[in-house]
């Protein structure tokens, strides 16, 4: 496992990304690419040192992501590549954490497929099948 980015809930990426990027030295984000099953649009950026944010944008008032957002959190989630999906989900589902969202395959990561937990100790974390 590995940690693979960070993910920020932001109205705008055009205009976060931008705002950011005048605070913090962060490479060019990458395409948006939306997200029908999540209702996201997001887009990646290189932090530098093998770190990856990932600005989320919610795709409509039915987001999962709207909420957070209006409750003005921007840190969303951690998200680590895993090499078998199910195990990592149901490790940490026998840890107690909640499994948020079962297994989808994800537009952003080429159909690969991720899932999110919940748990009192790490918030919301995000597994991504590794390539």
């Amino acid at each position: 496992m590995r940690l693979h980015h960070v993910g920020i809930v932001v109205d705008n990426i055009d205009k976060k990304v931008a705002l950011y990027r005048r605070v913090v030295p962060v490479g060019f984000p990458s395409e948006i690419v939306y997200d029908e099953i999540q209702q996201v649009r997001v887009a990646f950026v290189d932090a530098g040192n093998n770190v990856t944010l990932e600005f989320i944008e919610p795709g409509g008032e039915a987001s999962p992501v709207i909420r957070a957002l209006r409750q003005g959190v921007n840190l969303h989630h951690l998200c680590y590549e895993v090499q078998d999906l199910g195990q990592a989900v149901a490790q940490a589902r026998e840890a107690g954490a909640l499994v948020v969202c079962e297994p989808v395959p994800a537009r952003a990561f080429e159909g690969r497929r991720i899932a999110f937990v919940y748990s009192a100790v790490g918030g919301l974390t995000e597994f991504v099948e590794a390539l």
